[in-house]
């Protein structure tokens, strides 16, 4: 049985807490990932359309140039004609001359219909060309625009990861008051002081898994956080804790009820990893939580060997076969890993952070 409950020990830790209702209050508000969405939302609706518009843009640009080649191929046919039109009207002025009945009104006629549409042809030109400087002013203007929006686009996504990041570190530094039971075994020749060290020692165990497990679960991207779990020191310290009820149940079970304060004060680039983004997003002015000597840290431990259906032992207490993960405080701890066949593997090892003991057993020299 584990739950949240409001005690006399949070009411003496109260002090503490007062950091965590502030966030509380403050994830109430608008969650700013959701307003940079909003805004990315609207930014890319504004770049469809701005591509729309150079889409268009573009056409115009390119029907105007065609016109402009049509209006240059027709100038030049114009041109041919008003000259075959003057070679033919002064074919008839040289006539002219040796008859001076000849007449010379269809041809002036024909000339100058030639000449009127050279002219209009030119004007068609200079009109074109002025509509296509216009339309290759305002394509720029328009592809300059959506430079500005895509670099706005660019920065609203780097914007929501800083913002995610911040939003996952500050879900991660959460504290709770967790109430935890555990029934333990414990061995005919240990003391009651060995067998109480030993049940409190699973229960600290099993309240910070919990605590863990219900950390991951409340976090806004939890899915992803879990995926990139592997590797990630959360660092849960039991800041405080005390017995409520403990006993003996018969058969040398041991029974404990333990009410402890936690944190979790995660390694810096924590949230990054979990988000999988780059680690420049969390070492950019950040602050590392203050550890406190009285604080105890626990992390998480691998225990892995070469060997199956082996059995593994921390500090006296049996947990099973390798591979196994298992939450220890930070300090020394006596490790064995043993197997029927093969030499012991029993050392200390000193614990700081989630680590990985990888232990290669070697058969028994009497075997």
């Amino acid at each position: 049985m584990t739950n949240f409950r409001i005690s006399a020990l949070l009411l003496a830790l109260s002090p503490l807490w007062v950091s965590a209702s502030v966030s509380a209050e403050e994830l109430n508000q608008v969650d700013p990932v959701s307003a940079i969405d909003a805004k990315l939302t609207e930014k890319n609706s504004d770049i469809e359309r701005i591509s729309a518009t150079k889409v268009s843009a573009t056409e115009n640009l390119k029907q105007l140039q065609n016109k402009n080649s049509k209006l240059l191929r027709e100038g030049e046919e114009l041109k041919a004609k008003r000259n075959r039109a003057k070679s033919v009207l002064d074919k008839q002025y040289s006539r002219l001359l040796e008859d001076p009945e000849t007449d010379l009104v269809s041809f002036q006629k024909s000339y100058q219909d030639a000449w009127a549409a050279v002219k209009e042809n030119q004007s068609s030109q200079l009109d074109n060309e002025q509509a296509i400087n216009e339309s290759e002013i305002h394509l720029s203007q328009i592809k300059q625009k959506q430079a500005r929006l895509n670099n706005e686009l660019a920065n609203l996504r780097e914007s929501k990861v800083e913002a995610r990041v911040k939003r996952i570190a500050t879900e991660l530094r959460e504290s709770a008051v967790l109430e935890t039971s555990y029934t333990t075994t414990c061995s005919s020749t240990m003391t009651l002081g060995e067998c109480t060290a030993q049940g409190k020692h699973l229960t600290n165990q099993k309240a910070v898994q919990t605590f863990k497990s219900q950390l991951l679960e409340q976090l806004t991207e939890s899915t992803l956080a879990k995926q990139n779990l592997q590797g990630v020191q959360l660092n849960i310290h039991v800041q405080d804790s005390q017995a409520i009820k403990s006993g003996f149940s018969g058969n040398n079970s041991y029974f404990m009820q333990m009410q402890a304060q936690l944190q979790a004060k995660p390694e810096a680039v924590a949230a990054c990893n979990l988000l999988n983004v780059s680690t420049r997003y969390c070492l950019t002015g950040s602050d590392a939580a203050v550890v406190k000597k009285s604080d105890k840290q626990w992390a998480n431990v691998t225990v892995r060997s070469d060997q199956y259906n082996d059995s593994v032992t921390i500090n006296g207490i049996k947990y099973g076969s390798t591979p196994l993960e298992v939450a220890l405080p930070s300090g020394r701890h006596q490790v064995t890993i043993s197997k029927q066949g093969y030499e012991s593997y029993n050392r200390t090892v000193t614990i700081n952070g989630s680590d990985t003991i990888w232990v290669k057993l070697l058969p028994s020299k009497e075997s």
